[in-house]
C-alpha cells in the first residue's frame, strides 16, 4: 500500500484485512500490530491513527466477522421456508461459518465489546426462528423463546467450536457442517 492510498482513507480497511490475513496464517498468539503495519506498507505508528492499539483493531476485525455472519444468517433465513427447516439451516450456516473462517470466528468470541450490537442482531435472527418453531409446535412453548434460543445457540456454538478441533477425530466431527448441526438438533431438541 502506498502513502497516497492511505490519504484516500483506505488504511483502516487495509489494516483490518492485514490483521485477518495474519490471524489466518499464524493465529492470535503470534499476532502483532507491527506485522500488520509492515504488511500495509506503513510505519509502525500509522495504525494508531485509526486504532488505539491491538485490541481495538481486533474489535474491528470481530465487528466485520459479526457483520458477515449476520448477512449469512439473514440470507439463510430468508431463503428457507418452514420453521423446522429454518432452524436446521441456520444452525448449519453457523457451524459452516466457523469452519470456513476459524480464526475470524475465534476472534469474534474473544473480548471485543465494540462488536456486540452486531452480535445481538445475529442472535435476533435465531430468536425469530425459535419463536416461529414454538408457534408451529415443533419445539416446546416453554421455556421462553429467549431461553430456548440461548440454549440452542449454546449447543450449536459448542458444536462449531468442537468441529474446529481437528485432533478430536474420535468424536466424528468430519461430517459436513449442515449434517452435524441437523443431527445435533434432532438428537437434543427432537426437531
Amino acid at each position: 500500500m502506498t502513502r497516497a492510498t492511505y490519504h484516500h482513507g483506505a488504511l483502516r480497511q487495509a489494516l483490518i484485512e492485514g490483521a485477518r490475513e495474519i490471524l489466518a496464517e499464524r493465529g492470535h498468539e503470534q499476532f502483532s500490530l507491527n506485522e500488520v503495519a509492515r504488511r500495509a506498507g506503513v510505519s509502525t505508528a500509522a495504525p494508531y491513527r485509526h486504532f488505539s492499539g491491538k485490541d481495538e483493531l481486533l474489535a474491528a476485525v470481530a465487528e466485520q466477522g459479526y457483520a458477515t455472519l449476520l448477512d449469512s444468517l439473514r440470507r439463510t433465513a430468508a431463503d428457507t421456508a418452514g420453521a423446522r427447516e429454518r432452524l436446521l439451516r441456520l444452525s448449519g450456516a453457523y457451524v459452516r461459518f466457523a469452519q470456513d473462517h476459524p480464526d475470524l470466528f475465534i476472534t469474534m468470541f474473544r473480548s471485543h465489546p465494540g462488536a456486540d450490537p452486531i452480535g445481538h442482531e445475529s442472535f435476533e435472527v435465531l430468536l425469530s426462528a425459535v419463536a416461529d418453531a414454538q408457534r408451529a409446535g415443533l419445539i416446546p412453548a416453554k421455556p421462553t423463546p429467549e431461553l430456548m434460543a440461548r440454549s440452542l445457540w449454546a449447543t450449536v456454538h459448542g458444536l462449531a467450536v468442537l468441529s474446529l478441533r481437528r485432533p478430536h477425530r474420535r468424536f466424528a466431527m468430519d461430517e459436513p457442517a449442515e449434517d452435524l448441526a441437523a443431527g445435533t438438533l434432532v438428537a437434543i431438541f427432537g426437531l
